[in-house]
């Protein structure tokens, strides 16, 4: 089968949210598409400011760091530090000296769209605070969920795609394993699930800012 999008090459990847099958090559073009309108509708960069990626040798980062260079034609004074452990919301001291030093705004989350939905969940059944959904500011930095409205399968898909090198590290705690085996069971019966879910912490997390 051909694909749905160039109608030239070999259709290998199946989208079933979309009801399209297409070429590897139209497939990250579809990424790149999502997340480049992500970044000009909510203008999460500013190109005359320094960016800190966190580089845990995941596919996220791996991505991130592509569409960054490929949006802005490397023009972006884009850093990188390696972080063992990501934990949303908190930094390593390593990484504080080095947003200290240069000057840094501005922080790339290597984060996809299935983590989102799982830290929302967590906290809901925790009673959290929620303070880190979405993209956030906490001490004057801005932090940037770049893939935040890409599937962890989609990522996956891409890395392979690109042929990009990385290392993800296995979840080790029982809760966020189980909220994302429920979430991969429900999803396979309906595609659309996870990002209707990511429309409804939008909403919520917009109402209670108003609040």
């Amino acid at each position: 089968m051909l694909c749905q999008k160039c109608k030239k090459a070999r259709a290998e990847i199946k989208l079933p949210y979309l009801g399209l099958r297409l070429c590897r090559g139209c497939f990250c073009k579809l990424i790149e598409k999502r997340v480049k309108k992500e970044i000009r509708s909510k203008k999460l960069i500013n190109e005359k400011e320094k960016i800190l990626l966190l580089d845990n040798n995941s596919k996220e980062a791996k991505i991130s760091e592509h569409i960054i260079r490929a949006a802005y034609n490397n023009r972006v004074d884009l850093l990188k530090v390696k972080v063992n452990a990501l934990k949303i919301g908190h930094l390593s001291e390593k990484t504080k000296e080095i947003i200290k030093k240069n000057k840094i705004k501005q922080v790339i989350i290597p984060w996809n769209l299935d983590d989102e939905i799982i830290y929302f969940t967590e906290n809901l059944f925790n009673k959290g605070d929620f303070k880190f959904l979405s993209h956030f500011t906490q001490d004057k930095i801005f932090y940037i969920k770049l893939l935040r409205n890409v599937l962890e399968s989609e990522c996956l898909l891409f890395a392979n795609c690109r042929k990009f090198k990385f290392k993800d590290k296995p979840e080790k705690d029982r809760q966020k394993k189980v909220i994302k085996n429920m979430l991969d069971k429900i999803d396979k019966k309906h595609s659309e699930t996870k990002f209707s879910l990511l429309k409804s912490i939008d909403s919520l997390n917009n109402t209670i800012k108003i609040n």
